[in-house]
């Protein structure tokens, strides 16, 4: 099979999932298939609840992930590279890591552009399966990448192919300008999840069947509105129900009875199915509900035992991100290159930070046991709100020399 055999089959793959990849993305958004697809009874209620757990999850773990930010650490101990890494990447949105980090999340599937923008600086632009569509080697090389987009005010469709060598950008199908890549091979990192371990794949069922309950519930109530009166032995006219409406007072004549008619409601039943639905979704998902009664021991250590599985499908995401970590800095350090500036991306290693709680008088208590049986650099990734261990280091061999410095004209010794 040529390239362009290859194009076109990608091109219709693309377009054979993009309604599987909206759907993805609208439960996230919170708009649910119950909002075309729930039954509507005419003059009764009609309320839709969406409760959107998949939005909920996401931004837990990514909180969870990115809360305390990431840490770079040079094997070497090669402090340059890791303030090159600093200094080059400053000018990238803070949320970066997150949002790339949030669509691996909502698809299974992320992919990391890198380019040169019109400053002259190394960018990284985030894309999904929503628009963007990669061809791999049998070692998960990307040999062809296509990235489809409009422009604003433009209704034309575009997109550009990456080739190993070159870019071809097309405007409605034709070719309208080619420009050279400047990077070793096709400048993308496929951040890989898969789709059976999002969130959607994991609890769309039972989120669906959640909003069902919780939205014909809720229509019940309301039709509590619509309980009649009923009254035995007596007539009531027009006249005398509209005085019942401002008045709220009926007097019926002889043996006459009122008395309200109103629906019998099997409150336990509801709420233990609602319940039920919530405990699978937290369970599926790894999660804990935080309205959930503590017990008495509520130690950084004991609060942590909670999260243990919650964490071990976190640290998953992050190895995937992670992966896509190390194709960056072997894309940066080929762009440090052009500006002689050569380093191994194999020298850095990566440090997850996970935003949970953190028992710090025991983390220090132990770096102090250690002694000299582990570096001081390593010591301090260990500490949650260190973010940059070696810039950290300098600081304190800063301090210390400046510490060590004599002004000799305070001590009395002057040249005569």
């Amino acid at each position: 099979m040529n390239t362009d055999e290859i194009i076109i089959n990608m091109i219709n793959d693309y377009h054979g999932h993009s309604d599987l990849f909206a759907k993805m993305q609208r439960y996230y958004d919170g708009k649910h298939d119950i909002l075309s697809t729930y039954k509507h009874e005419p003059n009764r209620a009609n309320n839709i609840t969406v409760v959107n757990y998949v939005h909920k999850f996401i931004e837990e773990e990514l909180s969870y992930c990115f809360g305390n930010g990431l840490t770079y650490i040079s094997k070497s101990s090669n402090e340059q590279e890791i303030n090159d890494i600093d200094y080059q990447l400053s000018h990238w949105n803070k949320n970066h890591n997150q949002e790339l980090m949030r669509q691996l999340e909502i698809y299974g599937l992320a992919y990391e552009l890198y380019y040169i923008n019109e400053r002259g600086e190394f960018s990284s632009r985030i894309l999904n399966p929503s628009n963007s569509i990669v061809y791999c080697d049998s070692d998960n090389v990307p040999q062809l990448f296509i990235h489809f987009y409009k422009q604003r005010y433009d209704n034309s469709e575009y997109y550009d192919i990456y080739y190993p060598d070159k870019i071809e950008i097309y405007q409605d199908g034709n070719l309208i300008n080619t420009k050279e890549n400047i990077f070793s091979g096709v400048p993308v990192s496929v951040c890989y999840l898969g789709a059976e371990k999002t969130i959607y794949n994991k609890i769309k069922d039972l989120n669906d069947s959640l909003n069902q309950v919780m939205s014909d519930q809720i229509n019940v109530i309301s039709d509590y509105r619509s309980a009649y009166l009923v009254v035995t032995g007596a007539d009531v006219d027009e006249e005398t129900a509209e005085l019942l409406k401002t008045k709220g007072i009926l007097n019926p004549k002889g043996d006459g009875k009122v008395n309200w008619l109103m629906k019998e409601m099997n409150d336990s039943y509801i709420q233990n199915m609602i319940s039920e639905i919530k405990k699978d979704i937290y369970e599926i998902c790894d999660h804990i509900d935080a309205q959930e009664k503590l017990q008495s021991n509520t130690s950084g250590v004991a609060l942590r035992t909670r999260l243990v599985f919650l964490e071990q499908r976190c640290k998953t995401v992050f190895d995937a991100i992670c992966n896509t970590i190390t194709d960056r800095m072997w894309f940066l350090f080929q762009y440090l290159n052009l500006k002689n500036l050569t380093y191994d991306y194999k020298d850095i290693k990566i440090t997850f930070n996970p935003c949970i709680p953190q028992d710090i008088l025991t983390i220090a208590q132990t770096i102090n046991q250690l002694g000299d049986k582990i570096s001081t650099e390593t010591a301090l990734s260990q500490i949650p709100w260190v973010q940059n261990p070696a810039e950290e280091m300098a600081k304190i061999r800063k301090e210390q020399e400046d510490e060590q410095q004599i002004d000799l004209s305070k001590v009395g010794l002057t040249n005569e």
